[in-house]
């Protein structure tokens, strides 16, 4: 008879269901804020980022700068050097002209003495 009542209640403890869990308001409020939190992490992280990216960006458009007013620099350096030679020759000439013009002047006052 022991056995009978034994199994008994041991059925009986097998077939009560456990009650379900029903999330509470806080549970389902933290889970919530869990999932908000998660979403504002990964915007963090994306934001970080383009502001990394944004910040190369920026680095490599100050040296491209950097770069271009070196060459413009030189170039106008190399611009001025000429000018200043080709006046130079301008002026040579002007005043092998001007020798030449002279000469010519005297030989020419020689000619008409003699």
């Amino acid at each position: 008879m022991r056995g009978i009542l034994l199994l008994t209640m041991v059925l009986a403890a097998c077939s009560v269901q456990a009650p379900r869990r029903t999330p509470s308001e806080a549970m389902e409020r933290s889970a919530r804020i869990l999932r908000q939190l998660g979403r504002l992490e990964a915007d963090l992280h994306e934001t970080d980022s383009e502001t990394q990216t944004y910040a190369e960006l920026v680095q490599r458009h100050a040296r491209a700068q950097e770069i271009a007013c070196k060459v413009t620099d030189e170039h106008v350096s190399e611009i001025h050097r000429l000018a200043v030679a080709q006046e130079e020759k301008l002026q040579q000439k002007r005043q092998s002209r001007q020798h030449r013009k002279k000469a010519i002047a005297q030989l020419r006052a020689g000619y008409s003495k003699s």
